[in-house]
């Protein structure tokens, strides 16, 4: 049983579980779909470390490095 995912195939058996958990958990709130605030939909991706993109309205912005979500 695979409990890390995909991150266990990139890493292996190295770095022990409680870190290859923790990335786990990084990697897959990253790569998800988050809600867009201008137009509502889900489809807010991330391009790169920081930046966000919803590909319903083009919407694009500044965010957190692996979540949309801006701290104030």
């Amino acid at each position: 049983m695979d409990v890390v995912g995909s991150v266990g195939k990139g890493l292996g058996a190295r770095y022990g579980s409680t870190v290859r958990k923790k990335w786990s958990e990084v990697v897959k709130s990253a790569r998800s779909s988050y809600v867009c605030e201008k137009c509502g939909a889900k489809k807010v991706r991330r391009v790169s470390v920081g930046v966000w993109m919803c590909r319903g309205c083009g919407f694009k912005f500044a965010g957190q490095a692996y979540e949309p979500r801006v701290e104030k």
